[in-house]
């Protein structure tokens, strides 16, 4: 078991090298460090990992986690950021050690975000009841755009009254600030700093900044977009897209070009500038510039917004496993969650009277 980050660090290429049969940034080796560094202590990791030899061939980031009914292990990271997540695995055979060294912690456990197509799901679920209880259920989907194909042959294929006000309102701000202009930059780490300023200052003047979700909001999301990013520029994904109205800065996007796509972490706007549609300018240029670079698909990450679907979006399905093991914490654990849950539910039932 991994119990430190520098244990964590030191696993850095052979974890790339099973992460990529997964195709998702968001299991690489530097996301979890990062995710370590940001937001836990070493006491807190419970890394499970197997080898087929000497290669790895499994790895459950997990971390034991408080709540308000008690702690669960909880996949690295999730709680912070509410990404898509999910364990490594070379084969069934090493899920399966996966799955019988996870119940051996004997603690339960809360996976959220897990992709509902996932093998997980289906090991979980199938374990017999006097080794574990599992229950399952769907959490928010996020959207993505697939990009192979021709751009103008799906540009056509948009709601044309809503690709016609976003034409009018560009002109718009063509009119009343100066040109719309469009920046796309491969940051070198030396340049991460300062660009992920821009990024915090414009995201943090709309409502995500007045709700509390902006990176800038929380200083343990900044530590982590910090990190990574400086990760990601290293390895040459990051990506930083700026457009401005004249010599406004109207909005801002942090990307990653991964696996042949474009994974999207951030994006923000200017509140002043919102009757334009900055944001939506921004994410058309970016489509545009996914499917012209040949890319196989454009990422909303996060949680699907009803915006978002102006895009025409393929659906990506999650599911939230609470898996509780025949031991005394695993029972415990289960009444607690069962006796929260039903006190959430009369809370609601009142509340809507």
């Amino acid at each position: 078991m991994v119990r430190s980050i520098q244990q964590l660090k030191a696993l850095g290429d052979e974890w790339d090298a099973l992460s990529a049969r997964f195709r998702s940034p968001l299991l690489d080796h530097d996301w979890f460090v990062s995710c370590a560094e940001a937001f836990h202590r070493d006491e807190d990791l419970r890394i499970l990992t197997t080898r087929d030899g000497s290669s790895l061939s499994g790895a459950a980031p997990l971390v034991h986690e408080r709540t308000s009914a008690g702690r669960r292990l909880m996949l690295l990271g999730v709680s912070r950021l509410y990404e898509p997540c999910g364990w490594l695995f070379s084969s069934e055979g090493a899920l399966s050690e996966l799955v019988d060294r996870t119940l051996a912690l004997g603690q339960p456990m809360i996976l959220q975000r897990i992709p509902g197509e996932s093998a997980i799901c289906a090991a979980l679920t199938a374990l017999p009841r006097y080794r574990a209880v599992t229950v399952v259920r769907w959490t928010a989907a996020s959207l993505a755009v697939a990009t192979r194909g021709s751009w103008d042959a799906y540009y056509t294929s948009l709601p044309s009254k809503q690709a016609a006000n976003l034409r009018r309102v560009r002109k718009k701000a063509e009119k009343a600030l100066g040109p719309v202009t469009v920046e796309q930059f491969n940051p070198r780490a030396s340049e991460v700093d300062e660009l992920l300023e821009l990024v915090i200052a414009v995201e943090g003047s709309g409502w995500k900044g007045r709700r509390g979700s902006a990176i800038g909001s929380r200083a343990d999301l900044r530590e982590f977009f910090r990190r990574y990013c400086h990760r990601a520029a290293q390895k040459g994904r990051l990506r930083v897209s700026r457009l401005s109205f004249g010599s406004h800065v109207a909005a801002v996007e942090l990307s990653v070009e991964a696996y042949a796509r474009m994974w999207t972490l951030k994006i923000g706007y200017h509140d002043q500038l919102a009757p334009f549609c900055p944001g939506l300018q921004l994410t058309e240029s970016s489509i545009r510039s996914t499917f012209e670079r040949g890319l196989d698909a454009y990422e909303f990450l996060g949680s699907a917004a009803a915006w978002q679907e102006y895009w025409r979006p393929e659906v990506r399905r999650y599911e939230t496993l609470a898996v509780y093991p025949v031991t005394a914490p695993g029972l415990i654990g289960a009444c607690r969650d069962v006796a929260g849950a039903l006190w959430r539910r009369a809370r609601r039932k009142r509340a809507a009277r």
